[in-house]
């Protein structure tokens, strides 16, 4: 008669730890896949906002503005608060300028989705601009037509009704609480930037946490 075998202390310790680092295994590989799937998202919507910014330029013959060269952070620095409110949206997708000398109250930006944005708040966040370049009283040019749609924007700053692209991934701080300032930065005006003869264009966004802090991912066209 064959005696059962029991496992060993040694035996159920050894079983144990392989299941943990095939399971260690597994997450890694999960999370490896996820940061994949999010980089090849913002490298699809990068190449898509560098053949927009082509198209604009062509037709006229220079550069979208951005925020008046106001950043104070290198490009590439983590959230700088002033290069992530750039008026890149208005700039593609166009808008139309409307001044009323008698009510300077009403003077406003008719923009791409039929709403209004005041001029003071346009001034206020772009550095003293007060109209968006890629504008007339007729039909501005509409860049998005050439590729998707801006399905990627959202009003980011309920007080002045302004809005900006959005990186295509979502934003999580060690919490895993939201950060809701995950916008496509841009820069054709400083200094410093990595692209002196056109423009910066980077994407910051989270792939992840290690030791419960987020690791940040820079994508730019550098």
């Amino acid at each position: 008669m064959n005696k059962r075998h029991a496992f060993t202390l040694i035996e159920m310790l050894v079983v144990i730890a392989i299941i943990g680092i095939v399971a260690a295994l597994v997450v890694n590989m999960n999370s490896g896949a996820q940061a994949a799937k999010r980089n090849a998202q913002v490298n699809i919507d990068k190449q898509g906002l560098i053949t927009m910014i082509g198209d604009y330029q062509s037709k006229l013959n220079f550069y979208p503005p951005d925020n008046g060269g106001l950043a104070t952070n290198p490009p590439g620095s983590y959230y700088d608060a002033v290069a992530s409110t750039n008026p890149l949206l208005y700039e593609l997708t166009g808008a139309s300028n409307n001044f009323s000398n008698n009510i300077p109250t009403t003077n406003y930006i008719q923009v791409f989705d039929g709403t209004s944005v005041p001029i003071y708040n346009f001034q206020t966040n772009y550095g003293g601009r007060s109209a968006v370049a890629n504008a007339n009283t007729d039909e501005p040019h509409d860049f998005f037509q050439t590729g998707p749609q801006p399905k990627e924007y959202t009003n980011y700053d309920t007080s002045s009704g302004l809005k900006g692209l959005l990186v295509p991934v979502a934003l999580t701080d060690s919490l895993g609480n939201p950060i809701t300032n995950n916008f496509w930065h841009y820069d054709s005006s400083s200094t410093n930037r990595h692209n002196p003869q056109s423009y910066d264009l980077w994407a910051e966004y989270n792939i992840g946490t290690k030791s419960g802090n987020p690791i940040i991912m820079t994508n730019g066209n550098w």
